[in-house]
């Protein structure tokens, strides 16, 4: 009798050490599985429609890079002009087309500084529109994958390569949104 309660004891005591261990290997899979990692950056920096936007924003820069150098030539023209016609001019008749040649060259400053920052804007709103469409993507890979918590890959030491879909992010990203149109500034 002692002996069938110590059998049944050790039995139980297998059966409940087994089940706590089965328990907590799902336990620790649904954990793992609760988590997911993703190359934001990556993807969008790869994305289709970064590039794309990347490309018109550079063919931009480059046309506003070749009308700033034509204009810089015409400068360096008049102030050379305007050094060889010191000599021959009155001072007051100097001075005064020294500050419109001064105030020309601050317009075309101005000028520099507001088609950058025209550029920059019309590259961040773009890039907003394509990290909107990301976002609403990992979200719903999230969803499908039953991760409740979605960390940057570039946060991460190191992680396990099931719980990365950056690939299947980037790859969904590219055929929701091929391309995107940027609101460039016109040129001059």
């Amino acid at each position: 009798m002692v002996r069938s309660l110590r059998h049944a004891a050790v039995t139980l005591f297998t059966a409940m050490a087994m089940s706590w261990s089965i328990a907590g290997t799902v336990l620790a899979q649904e954990a793992t599985s609760a988590i997911a990692v993703v190359d934001v950056q990556g993807a969008l920096r790869n994305s289709n429609a970064a590039k794309e936007i990347q490309a018109k924003i550079n063919e931009r820069r480059q046309a506003y890079q070749r009308q700033v150098t034509e204009e810089e030539k015409a400068l360096r023209a008049s102030e050379q002009e305007l050094q060889q016609q010191r000599s021959a001019l009155a001072p007051e008749v100097y001075q005064q087309r020294l500050r419109a040649f001064r105030d020309r060259v601050t317009d075309v400053q101005k000028s520099v500084q507001e088609r950058r920052r025209a550029l920059d804007q019309a590259f961040t709103n773009a890039m907003n529109k394509v990290r909107d469409v990301l976002v609403s993507v990992i979200a719903e890979i999230a969803d499908e994958r039953g991760a409740k918590v979605v960390l940057f890959k570039d946060h991460i030491v190191i992680a396990e390569k099931s719980l990365d879909f950056s690939d299947e992010a980037l790859r969904r990203l590219n055929e929701r949104l091929p391309s995107v149109t940027v609101d460039l500034p016109p040129l001059d």
